[in-house]
């Protein structure tokens, strides 16, 4: 299967990865190519969307965990969902799940987000400039 990666913005500062088949050796740099970009601090929340992803090697898990660390660096949130059997159990053997919940489905991510954003307009600060 071919490796594909699919990166749109949900709204302002909310991206949506999406890679599909296997994420290894050979592809992790394509990845790593397409999400680099979004490692920039008006990337509020990054959310991985991992239903079409079928296998990933270290290679893969590296460039997930700089992922991670790269929007935490920035404040932001990093989500991932929809991880399939075997995916889960490689971030459970290395440890790397995040602290953050991993979310079931893209549902439960957009509930989650409307919450942050309720929580925000209740706190009422002024807007800011990104």
């Amino acid at each position: 299967m071919v490796f594909k990666v699919d990166v749109k913005e949900q709204q302002e500062g909310i991206y949506i990865v999406k890679p599909e088949g296997r994420l290894d050796a050979d592809t992790y740099i394509s990845l790593e190519e397409k999400i680099k970009p979004l490692f920039a601090p008006s990337t509020k929340v990054l959310v991985f969307d991992m239903s079409e992803l079928d296998y990933i090697s270290s290679n893969g898990v590296g460039v997930i965990f700089q992922a991670k660390k790269a929007i935490e660096e920035n404040k932001g949130t990093f989500i991932m969902t929809n991880l399939q059997p075997q995916i889960r159990k490689i971030f459970q053997i290395v440890k790397a799940l995040p602290e953050k919940p991993v979310f079931e489905n893209m549902e439960e991510v957009d509930r989650y987000l409307d919450l942050m954003q309720k929580k925000e307009i209740e706190k009422g600060d002024e807007p800011s400039e990104i």
